[in-house]
């Protein structure tokens, strides 16, 4: 359809989502430095905080950008992959991303500002990545200023947040494609707002009870204070999830680019996730108003713990907190499943193949809800055994050796020590676990915006590549080499989850991992494995950096020719990056689903 030189620009919305990652990363590359830097004796501690309180200020970035691709994804089927023609997404849609970008922007300017100007040692933000004017003093009018400043952004980002959600339900396909028949907005964009409006709606629900608490808060202030934190941490898988829905849908289009849709029982599954966390957040709200409860952080990111007045009342919620827990990695399961088992309507035959840039977010999506998941069973198990370990203590409390026969009460004390001891090895076992798979995790939080990067860029490529009749090869991705920067950053994480489970089994201390997720040598290490852990870190880090600015670079350079199956110029000439690990290929999905049915 699109050569050279007819083929539309790069997209206000992709332009706008690699703003985003390069303040992402930008800012994680440059915090890894200093960080280095300070391991030599340079002594720039300050710069390094001020770096760390810049890195929160993109808490947003992650679900803004999946929002954003959701829009896009919608604007290229009703246009059918001519938007420009058609003007999609709506000019003010457009302005409005940019806008909530730039957001984000000022929010980064100003808290590096703030920190340069004050010598590198007082600047702070709050949890949810915004200025802390608390701390700050001296000038007012500066404070005032900085004040202003503040707000502006948020309501930058606020506003433009809502224009885009907006956009969404008001566009409409041209008359000529689709006559007088409007297409729904589909599930996966459907499920990526409400997880996206409920994110946003609950970050400014705890910034504006933030700004109303004052000196001296009431109790409904409060309330609703540690309401909203607690709803922030059910809300951290809503990123990751939204990246699996629309990597799915882009699937289906794949497939059908005209009316592609996942399986309907796929589509049950993104709501079914969705409302898990929806359910979960709502209960945080809820409770401490409706069962005088107050919940407390739970042992890992995004899950919370209740404490009720009503033992009964906090059995049942804590029951209710678990199913949602296993619905939602059930349906992640399952959305996996459909993307390797869907097919064309004509037959398997015609299906084309998982694409690499699919199966690096597989790969991602799998390592992110991977580690998740062991950690929510470590913490589980371990709090199955401290409550039988309750018990026994209950149970040696009850034993009045003087009332039993003299053989009797050596026999049953002995009996519940080395029971105690089993229990003390398993608990010392399950805490170990604990404390590698909580690294890990540290690991896989570059996870939603690499897949991110990945999904913009194959949306781009099968745009460019798509025929005239409609159709599009089955080879068609973006640049082999930038395929090739997807499996190096890819690779990256994997191989820094490896060593993050493998150092603290081979030196027998605990896992520690720096903001940048890199895993660092205990102190006490032998060199020569310091020094591979060390060679394994830096190479790890150059892979995961420069494989995201591959992949940027290759979106803004792209063009038709430079696809396949037209071109088949790898990044390293004469041999390509293998693909990363994945979960199952196409093959084996094909045989379990047949078996099955």
């Amino acid at each position: 359809m699109f050569d050279e030189e007819t083929m539309p620009p790069v997209s206000t919305t992709l332009y706008c989502i690699m703003n985003l990652a390069a303040q992402y990363f930008l800012l994680y590359t440059i915090l890894a430095i200093v960080q280095t830097l300070n391991s030599f004796k340079f002594r720039l501690e300050g710069l390094q905080q001020v770096l760390e309180s810049g890195c929160t200020t993109v808490t947003y970035a992650p679900m803004l950008c999946v929002l954003f691709l959701g829009v896009r994804m919608r604007a290229i089927q009703l246009s059918q992959g001519e938007t420009e023609k058609y003007n999609l997404p709506q000019p003010w849609v457009q302005k409005a991303m940019v806008v909530a970008s730039s957001a984000i922007f000022l929010q980064v300017v100003l808290v590096l500002l703030v920190g340069f100007c004050s010598g590198m040692s007082k600047v702070s933000t709050d949890a949810d990545g915004n200025l802390d004017m608390s701390q700050m003093s001296g000038n007012l009018v500066a404070v005032k200023l900085l004040t202003i400043a503040r707000y502006l952004a948020m309501a930058m980002l606020y506003g433009g947040f809502t224009c885009v959600v907006l956009g969404v339900f008001l566009m409409t396909g041209p008359k000529e494609i689709w006559g007088g028949r409007q297409l729904p907005v589909s599930p996966a964009v459907m499920c990526t707002i409400l997880l996206s409006g409920l994110f946003f709606l609950v970050y400014l629900l705890h910034a504006i009870v933030n700004t109303c608490k004052g000196p001296q808060p009431g109790r409904v202030l409060l309330q609703l204070e540690a309401s909203a934190s607690s709803a922030k941490m059910t809300l951290n898988f809503a990123p990751m999830l939204c990246i699996l829905f629309i990597g799915a849908r882009m699937r289906a289009l794949q497939i059908d680019p005209k009316h592609g849709n996942p399986q309907s029982w796929a589509q049950k599954c993104f709501f079914l996730c969705t409302f898990s966390v929806l359910v979960q957040a709502l209960l945080c709200i809820l409770i401490p108003f409706l069962a005088k409860g107050r919940m407390k952080p739970g042992s890992l990111e995004g899950d919370v713990a209740y404490e009720m007045e009503n033992p009964a009342v906090g059995k049942m919620l804590t029951g209710l907190r678990y199913v949602c827990m296993m619905v939602l990695y059930i349906g992640i399961a399952v959305v996996i499943y459909s993307i390797y088992v869907i097919k064309h309507p004509e037959g398997r035959s015609k299906t084309p193949p998982v694409s690499p840039a699919m199966q690096c977010v597989i790969t991602l999506t799998v390592q992110y809800f991977f580690i998740y998941l062991i950690l929510f069973s470590c913490i589980t198990v371990k709090s199955f055994l401290l409550g039988k370990e309750h018990k026994m203590e209950r149970r040696q409390g009850d034993f009045d050796p003087a009332a039993m026969e003299d053989d009797e009460a050596p026999q049953d004390l002995e009996s519940v020590e080395a029971d105690r001891q089993r229990m003390g090895a398993s608990e010392k076992a399950i805490n170990k676990a604990i404390s590698i798979f909580d690294a890990a995790r540290s690991t896989v939080m570059f996870a939603p915006m690499l897949s991110i990067l990945f999904i913009a860029a194959r949306m781009r490529a099968l745009q460019l590549t798509k025929a005239k009749d409609g159709t599009i090869p089955v080879s068609a991705g973006p640049q082999k080499w930038v395929q090739d920067g997807m499996f190096l950053a890819t690779w990256s994480v994997f191989v820094q989850l490896v060593m993050t489970m493998l150092v603290p089994i081979l030196t027998g201390s605990k896992a520690e991992v720096g903001q940048d997720g890199i895993v660092k040598v205990p102190p006490g290490t032998p060199k020569s494995l310091a020094i591979v852990v060390e060679v394994v870190r830096y190479t790890s880090l150059l892979c995961m950096y420069g494989g995201a600015v591959v992949v940027m670079y290759g979106l803004t350079v792209m063009s038709p020719d430079d696809l396949p199956p037209y071109n088949e110029e790898h990044l390293f000439p004469g041999m390509g990056v293998p693909n990363p690990p994945v979960p199952v290929d196409d093959a084996t999905a094909l045989s379990v689903w047949r078996s099955a049915f």
